[in-house]
């Protein structure tokens, strides 16, 4: 009877702790309740990069456009002709343009760009300053953004002879993300970007090489975040990510990003 009760106690002792344990592991925390990870950073960062969310990339293909038609460049003549949008040594210009997409990824921006040309003492152009600032937003299947930027580019190796831009200078972006996955949490954060020597095809104006070092911060309803990384593009519209030991490729016209 002594050994059927203490089975009995045993039982009941091992069934409570189940029962313990059980209501303790309900009441944790849920691991991905988090500002922000650094997937979900990189994400951010991913399509505020991308073309085809009308980003950095398409600021950078506008950019090179814009030096084109400054010095007059023509891509079949390969030399400097005059035409109606070519500029004098220290001359200035301004433009508007609308960016619209209605496809998987939605996005509408309009976007001022002001540009000035300067030149050497002999008249020969040196480098085209160019200033930026827009309002809009984008929609992709994963991520969301209602936000404001602005920039500054210096872009040289703008005479005839080169095939190549080379782009220095900064691009910022504030404002919301609305994630569309995991906790679907919504975000306000800043990206920073610097240039170090971004290299463009003058045609088809499409990014060959060079690095951004950027900067991510912000909050949400889980607190506040904050990373610092390298973008490194490699070519084929395609560039790497690297953010606190992490490393992801990114595809320039998407956004997506795939952790290596």
């Amino acid at each position: 009877m002594k050994i059927r009760n203490l089975l009995l106690t045993t039982i009941i002792t091992f069934s409570g702790m189940l029962i313990f344990t059980s209501c303790n592991k309900d009441d944790e925390p849920v691991a991905d309740d988090l500002s922000a990870t650094k997937t979900e950073a990189a994400e951010m960062v991913a399509f505020s990069l991308a073309n085809g969310t009308s980003g950095t990339a398409s600021d950078i293909e506008t950019a090179a456009a814009l030096a084109n038609e400054a010095v007059g460049y023509d891509s079949n003549l390969k030399y400097a002709i005059t035409n109606d949008k070519s500029l004098s040594c220290g001359e200035s210009a301004d433009t508007t343009i609308v960016t619209v997409e209605t496809g998987v990824i939605i996005y509408n921006n309009t976007k001022t760009y002001n540009y000035t040309l300067e030149c050497d003492e002999l008249g020969n152009p040196l480098k085209l300053d160019v200033g930026f600032s827009y309002n809009g937003e984008f929609d992709a299947p994963r991520l969301a953004s209602t936000h404001s930027v602005s920039g500054n580019f210096e872009i040289t190796q703008i005479e005839y002879t080169s095939d190549m831009y080379l782009i220095n200078g900064s691009w910022q972006r504030s404002g919301g993300f609305e994630s569309k996955i995991r906790n679907q949490i919504n975000r306000q954060a800043t990206i920073q970007f610097e240039f170090v020597d971004v290299a463009v095809e003058k045609e088809p104006k499409e990014i060959d090489n060079g690095t951004i070092h950027f900067s991510i911060s912000g909050s949400s309803s889980h607190g506040s975040f904050s990373y610092a990384g390298t973008i490194t593009f490699t070519g084929n519209r395609e560039a790497t990510i690297e953010i606190s030991g992490s490393r992801y490729v990114t595809n320039l016209e998407t956004g997506e990003v795939e952790e290596q």
